[in-house]
């Protein structure tokens, strides 16, 4: 029992580890996290040149999946930016824990983010300190 214990550590190490290395651009190629996006960018209108590319291709300057807990709910926050601009123009995304839902933020670190998909104001705080750091 006890080196079963032993030999299941390394495996659990692991897997944190590989799940720290999930990009954006990863997480889309999932159902789930694909639907959540999709939904999402209907909302985001006009949308930006480089938001439109990278939507078409999940090509572009993209953040790993940083698990965070707002009012004790588990969500991935992640970004993708304008590739001439990652500073100034940045789509902050947060998925509620699994992807079932997104939320996303437009906007630079100079400037007030616009909000999609309806965040309640413990989100909105969460994606605008995003903006800073």
């Amino acid at each position: 029992m006890r080196l079963a214990a032993l030999l299941a550590v390394p495996l659990l190490l692991g897997a944190a580890e590989a799940q720290e290395q999930v990009f954006l651009f990863d997480a889309l190629r999932a159902h789930t996290y694909r639907a959540a996006w999709d939904k999402l960018m209907k909302d985001v209108q006009p949308t930006p040149d480089w938001l439109m590319q990278f939507n078409k291709n999940f090509d572009g300057l993209a953040s790993q999946l940083v698990p965070i807990t707002i009012d004790g709910k588990p969500y991935e926050l992640a970004y993708v930016c304008k590739p001439t601009d990652c500073g100034s123009r940045k789509f902050e995304t947060l998925f509620e824990a699994g992807g079932a839902r997104a939320y996303g933020a437009l906007g630079g670190r100079d400037d007030a983010p616009a909000f999609y998909g309806d965040p309640a104001p413990a989100l909105q705080a969460a994606l605008a300190k995003a903006f800073k750091g």
